[in-house]
């Protein structure tokens, strides 16, 4: 029989927890499709982030707050929110040393943003200001909703997951990935261009979407399948 897969969920900022939304989405998500959550704290070494992936099978990256400008290289934009550099730094590591690793990778929301900063691509600090022909991507919507489509690319692993061309996503973000990173195709995109996914095709499992398929695990089929697909690159 095999065993269970133990999932690393990156964790919030203290104070930033408050703010945003309960992990237990991304704790029962993992759980339900047969993974093992474990709650991530930030790391503050290189060591400890070593460490750390030796003990999983998959990293989870979660939302939450703004990218800080520092790991950017950029000026601070207007319109920019909270930022946490000490969970910037964390996450960012962490994924550096997964890729590396080949370990199965799963960005949501903040996710998809961290996992590009990482890999040499670019966000934008803040869509509204930066890319004023968005559509609202904030929803006012409570997040179990879906807000608008995205497209999806047919040579991706994300349309082998839904085999389905568009779905409607729920949308809870200002920050977005402006620039591709090496290695990466982008596999989801919004009506406005905005893109909603990107992936590296020659991983096991390396994929990032900018809505929350956690928070519509209950009525959603496209999120259960994503979830599943990722817990189940995670088995050895």
């Amino acid at each position: 029989m095999l065993k269970k897969p133990v999932i690393g969920i990156t964790a919030a900022h203290c104070t930033e927890e408050l703010k945003t939304f309960p992990r237990h989405y991304y704790v029962e998500s993992i759980r339900k499709m047969g993974g093992i959550p474990l709650i991530v704290p930030p790391v503050q070494t290189l060591e400890e982030a070593t460490d750390v992936l030796n003990l999983v099978h998959g990293l989870l990256l979660t939302g939450g707050g703004d990218i800080s400008p520092l790991y950017l290289k950029e000026v601070p934009h207007i319109g920019i929110g909270e930022c946490f550099p000490e969970r910037d730094f964390s996450e960012i590591l962490l994924t550096q040393l997964a890729l590396e690793k080949n370990l199965p990778l799963l960005g949501i929301c903040r996710g998809i943003q961290v996992l590009a900063v990482a890999a040499g691509g670019r966000i934008y600090q803040d869509i509204p200001s930066q890319y004023p022909s968005s559509m609202q991507h904030s929803q006012t919507a409570p997040r179990q909703y879906a807000w608008h489509d995205v497209t999806i690319s047919e040579e991706s692993i994300l349309y082998h997951l839904f085999n389905k061309t568009k779905i409607g996503v729920n949308s809870l973000h200002h920050q977005a990935v402006s620039e591709i990173p090496p290695e990466f195709i982008q596999c989801a995109f919004a009506s406005d261009g905005i893109i909603e996914g990107i992936e590296k095709s020659n991983a096991k499992f390396c994929l990032g979407v900018q809505w929350h398929p956690e928070s519509m695990m209950e009525t959603e089929v496209h999120s259960q399948a994503l979830l599943s697909g990722f817990v189940k690159a995670c088995v050895d």
